[in-house]
């Protein structure tokens, strides 16, 4: 009776393993990870998207962009998106893997996914792989329908009192939810000088006293020089990483 009953016992734990491995769509972000069960995964990559603003990166064919750092020398960048807004964000198996398009920002500081207009709004996620080690991002909620970013230079000024070391300031307009504050300075080549974040609606180049986040790459941060052209990029985020508010400048130094 004690072998029928361990039989048994063990026949349903394997149809249990079996129906639980069957519940997990092959080309998942959860059955990738489990596929490659050798690599170290770290849900730690930075992204965000934005959609619906017209005057930056907007294309009747891909109105919508997914943002994210690539580590140097990464590899297997892949997009992933839920059926439904209701999904569950934490279950890595509702995000399925979608082939999109991707190019190089600021070359290639940044990328970017360009997406379809989307019929309803979703879930997103994006991963890599570097040197053995699989990154991907924190859910991304796409609200493409619901509140579209809103692009608008006229929201920030730039303060060049002192020309080397300007002052960035900004509101937000129309928009709303902004948590966070991403700014980009690049040089006339488009190679990214700083990549920061802060919660406060200013920054100056490069005092880094009120950043909260710092996305510069590693080495000494280049001064910028006198008459030269600069441009600066911000981003406002909300606490879904949907990016409300977009606004760029361009700039000369004395």
């Amino acid at each position: 009776m004690q072998k029928y009953t361990f039989l048994l016992s063990l026949f349903l734990v394997i149809i249990s393993a079996c129906n639980k491995d069957a519940d997990v769509p092959e080309d998942s972000l959860q059955a990738y990870i489990d596929s490659n069960e050798e690599w170290t995964t770290f849900n730690e990559l930075i992204a965000c998207a934005a959609g619906g603003q017209v005057g930056f990166l907007d294309d009747a064919e891909a109105p919508l962009s997914m943002f994210f750092y690539p580590k140097p020398y990464s590899t297997n960048f892949k997009y992933y998106e839920t059926a439904s807004i209701n999904d569950d964000p934490l279950d890595l198996s509702a995000f399925i893997e979608k082939e999109v398009p991707q190019e190089p920002l600021f070359n290639g500081f940044m990328k970017r996914f360009f997406l379809p207009q989307p019929s309803q709004d979703v879930w997103a996620r994006v991963s890599y792989l570097s040197n053995d080690t699989l990154w991907y991002c924190k859910a991304v909620r796409i609200q493409y329908n619901e509140k579209p970013s809103v692009y608008n230079p006229a929201l920030c000024t730039i303060d060049q009192t002192n020309p080397l070391e300007p002052i960035f300031s900004w509101t937000d307009g129309s928009t709303t939810d902004n948590i966070i504050y991403y700014q980009v300075i690049s040089d006339e080549r488009g190679d990214a000088l700083s990549a920061t974040y802060t919660t406060d609606s200013y920054f100056q180049f490069y005092n880094t006293d009120n950043v909260v986040l710092n996305v510069t790459r590693p080495g000494p941060v280049l001064p910028l020089e006198p008459n030269k052209e600069y441009g600066f990029v911000l981003m406002g985020v909300s606490e879904d990483n949907w990016v409300n508010l977009i606004v760029t400048k361009s700039f000369m130094t004395d």
